[in-house]
């Protein structure tokens, strides 16, 4: 797996460097064609949300080792990204027509989209999984560059530490993991003073709370030094973020 994820970082790499310089040989055609293709900003907005419904669901999907499923997700991701790429990659939307960077991209998102899918036709649905997390760094970066993050991205960020503090829990880093608490309660805090999505409901600040309280756990067992305490407490952690994730998530926009 771990190959493959660098073949998948590889091939990345090489897009980010050599699809800019194809954008750039003729900037004069680039412009005129730019101009002459009006941008559906409802259009766009639309699609970008079903493709990140199909991300999200995917997402959970592969984590739970649902195949059928996942594979359905999947393909509809690879579907929508594709579309927005061969539709909106010349002529970005208005909340990203000043960055030159947003073609290569969308390019990479489909690219990341289609090794997943192929990770999940050879059979591998835990690389198929973690060959979409790199999807979320990409927007990340993408929404950041053009001053538009929003409750996803911070979900992003809160993540990115997660992530950390549970490799420190099952290594027992008692020193890690009093780092990682606070930044992650203080990420946390960044969440929930994020705008509330369009698709909150009467349990979104209960599923907050959930982890708002899975964090105090965790700190309570890092306290105590109780190790087996600590790592089943930083997989309660996951789970309440994966039930926050799964209902309001929002990668791709």
């Amino acid at each position: 797996m771990k190959q493959r994820m660098i073949a998948l970082c590889m091939l990345l790499t090489l897009v980010f460097v050599f699809i800019p310089g194809c954008i750039d040989e003729n900037p004069k055609e680039e412009e005129m064609t730019s101009k002459d293709i009006v941008v559906n900003e409802t259009e766009f907005a639309e699609v970008m949300k079903e493709a990140n419904t199909a991300y999200v669901k995917a997402l959970v999907s592969t984590s739970r080792k649902d195949t059928s499923s996942s594979q359905i997700y999947i393909d509809e991701l690879v579907e929508k990204l594709t579309y927005v790429s061969d539709t909106y990659g010349e002529a970005a939307p208005e909340m990203y027509a000043t960055d030159k960077y947003w073609q290569t991209e969308i390019k990479r998102a489909v690219i990341i989209a289609e090794y997943s899918q192929e990770m999940l036709d050879e059979g591998d649905i835990e690389a198929a999984h973690e060959a979409l997390e790199p999807m979320r760094d990409l927007f990340f970066g993408l929404h950041e560059r053009n001053d538009v993050l929003h409750m996803g991205d911070h979900l992003t960020m809160f993540h990115m530490t997660m992530e950390e503090t549970i490799t420190a829990a099952n290594e027992n880093n008692t020193e890690m993991l009093t780092l990682f608490i606070p930044k992650m309660e203080e990420q946390w805090q960044d969440v929930k003073d994020a705008e509330r999505p369009d698709s909150a409901d009467a349990s979104y600040d209960q599923s907050l709370a959930a982890v708002d309280t899975a964090i105090e756990m965790l700190n309570g067992s890092v306290e105590t030094g109780n190790i087996t305490q600590v790592q089943q407490d930083a997989g309660s952690l996951k789970l309440a973020f994966a039930d926050v994730f799964s209902k309001y998530g929002v990668v791709i926009s």
